[in-house]
């Protein structure tokens, strides 16, 4: 009997020194780990303004500071003074690339990989992630981060800029009956609500115009006239042959005798793969006056060359004066000597890299390099262009 006891008092013993262990734990993590928001935010309506997305790591950093400050001034109402503010923003940065680029703003394609940088960097809490092409996989990453943030009861608020897409509404089902869990999400209000939305009980926010754009990015791609009014310093292309014959262009100055080369066309073949538009053939005078040129200025900006500007203030390579004709092709040739790193499943439209060997005439040919090739992983492809790739996925 005494035994059993004396057992029983050291068990009690045990379990009181692993509470004890528990609640101080539990008191340490509450002082250290009082989460205000896991902002979850898919970056496909609530865009970020264009003048703030065009400073590129500069901007970005002015974007992830606004949106502290009303972030801030909204959690007040909460005596959140003291919470720590995490912010994720979920994106698909290739398809959002693309429809900048199919829009015509070229300025914020060019420096929003910049932007997103700038924005993580400028805050320890803020993440702008690239969740990969594909909607489906931001709003998997969005829904499970959701219900993470909200079964922890260290998290006192969740604000999700989502309100814009129907589809988040059932996610948010088994929240809206629970007043206690309803009162800690609070939803960004979009440019266009989701009529789904509509009378759930969640409190929408609106924060100042400066931080996110008040229409949404247009659909259609805009005439060259218009790109040349908002943007003078882009030269738009003259028209392409079209490529319905399967024939390879007659004459260098049909094709390429234009400034910039990108944007153009996507080209594919029969199997759906991206092969290069056809840039003919060069002499070997432009080739040694582009060498030349190189050996006095400089190595080239690719971006001023082939693309139509250079947003860079810092480019550390030579622009002015522009290269024309048959130095302008030898040069693009020169830069499809690297082989781009999404290969023949690239549909970015300013993409000046190669998607195919340049040493094949056709798919699985002699290539002489071999194996030490580049482009080994594309010795398969069959260049031979079938039709023009006509859709441009927004994200």
């Amino acid at each position: 009997m005494i035994d059993a006891y004396s057992h029983l008092e050291r068990e009690l013993t045990i379990a009181k020194s692993d509470h004890l262990d528990q609640l101080n734990s539990r008191r340490m993590w509450q002082d250290k780990a009082q989460v205000a928001e896991g902002r979850l935010k898919e970056s496909r309506d609530s865009a970020f303004d264009e003048s703030l997305i065009k400073q590129g790591a500069a901007g970005g950093g002015e974007a992830a500071n606004r949106l502290l400050d009303n972030v801030r001034r909204y959690i007040q109402q909460y005596d959140g003074t003291h919470w720590k503010i995490i912010v994720r923003i979920y994106a698909n940065l290739e398809g959002l690339l693309k429809k900048y680029a199919y829009i015509g703003f070229t300025e914020e394609e060019r420096a929003l990989r910049q932007f997103v940088t700038g924005f993580t960097q400028s805050q320890p809490l803020f993440d702008f992630v690239d969740a990969g092409q594909g909607k489906e996989r931001a709003d998997h990453k969005i829904k499970e981060h959701l219900g993470l943030f909200l079964s922890n009861v260290q998290c006192k608020h969740v604000m999700l800029g989502v309100a814009h897409d129907n589809g988040y509404v059932p996610a948010l089902d088994p929240y809206k009956n629970n007043p206690g869990t309803a009162s800690r999400i609070s939803l960004l209000r979009p440019i266009r609500t989701g009529w789904e939305f509509q009378g759930l009980p969640f409190e929408f926010v609106q924060f100042d115009s400066s931080i996110f754009r008040t229409e949404e990015l247009p659909n259609d791609r805009p005439s060259y006239a218009n790109l040349t009014k908002t943007n003078p310093s882009f030269r738009p292309p003259i028209p392409l042959p079209t490529p319905s014959n399967h024939k390879p262009a007659k004459a260098i100055k049909d094709l390429v005798m234009r400034r910039p080369i990108y944007p153009g066309p996507i080209y594919l073949n029969k199997d759906e793969e991206r092969v290069d538009e056809p840039l003919g053939t060069v002499s070997a005078k432009a080739e040694a006056r582009l060498d030349a040129r190189i050996q006095h200025s400089g190595k080239l900006c690719n971006e001023f060359n082939l693309r139509g500007d250079c947003l860079n203030p810092r480019c550390p390579y030579a622009h002015e004066p522009a290269l024309e004709g048959e130095e302008l092709v030898v040069f693009a040739l020169k830069a499809r000597q690297t082989a781009c790193g999404t290969g023949s499943r690239c549909r970015f439209r300013l993409c000046v890299l190669g998607h195919q060997c340049p040493n094949q005439r056709s798919r699985g040919s002699a290539c002489p390099r071999a194996h030490t090739c580049y482009f080994k992983k594309l010795h398969q492809v069959d260049p031979q262009i079938d039709h023009e790739h006509g859709e441009f996925s927004t994200l």
